[in-house]
């Protein structure tokens, strides 16, 4: 009779164990089919556009050596080999102002226009700029240098540059830019033969075709 007792109690107590793991199974299923709440984030990411030229117009500030600063403005072209690499020419204008020893009353020379030319090669450093963070944009930190020709003072000098800048990429065929370059050319125009550091800080729009 006792052992008859301790069978029913240990077929209770495995029923009791069975139906406590199929419940915890159950609802442990029931926890994965709850889909996690993920909303994707719209992301709107500009590209340079797939034609490879390049061209605008900048604005800016050029400080002529011994002759002051001034306003600036000047068109730009530009052919993308890569990514990476670019040719580039510019075309800038400004005005020269006095020199010190003028403004004592000594006359140099009545031509104010400064004008220079030049073509070189670029070098892009490729990144993105996020804003709002709905919103990515492409940009470039890139490096330039060439060689060209300065007219100033009546004279035409040969002119080394070099400087680098920001450009940001708006959608895909418009982009604006940010420029710090430097001009240097060797000249007499102040009665010493020297060369000169001109200092240019421009920015500006530039659309690609």
């Amino acid at each position: 009779m006792e052992n008859w007792t301790q069978r029913i109690l240990l077929k209770k107590c495995v029923a009791l164990l069975l139906l406590s793991g199929l419940s915890s199974l159950a609802a442990s299923q029931e926890k994965l089919l709850v889909e996690p709440d993920v909303r994707p984030q719209i992301v709107d990411e500009s590209v340079i556009d797939t034609e490879n030229f390049e061209a605008g117009i900048f604005v800016g500030v050029m400080n002529i050596e011994d002759f002051e600063s001034s306003a600036l403005i000047g068109l730009r072209v530009a052919y993308h080999l890569s990514d990476s690499l670019f040719f580039e020419a510019n075309v800038g204008q400004a005005e020269g102002g006095e020199t010190s020893a003028e403004k004592l009353g000594i006359d140099f020379f009545s031509d104010r226009d400064y004008t220079y030319y030049n073509f070189g090669l670029g070098f892009n450093a490729p990144g993105q700029t996020f804003f709002l963070g709905e919103y990515t944009f492409n940009n470039n930190i890139y490096f330039v240098g060439g060689v060209g020709s300065t007219e100033f003072g009546g004279d035409s000098e040969l002119t080394v540059n070099f400087g680098a800048g920001y450009q940001l990429l708006v959608n895909d065929w418009i982009s604006l830019h940010v420029t710090g370059r430097q001009h240097l050319m060797r000249t007499d125009l102040t009665g010493e033969d020297k060369l000169v550091f001109n200092t240019e800080l421009s920015t500006g729009l530039s659309i690609f075709f």
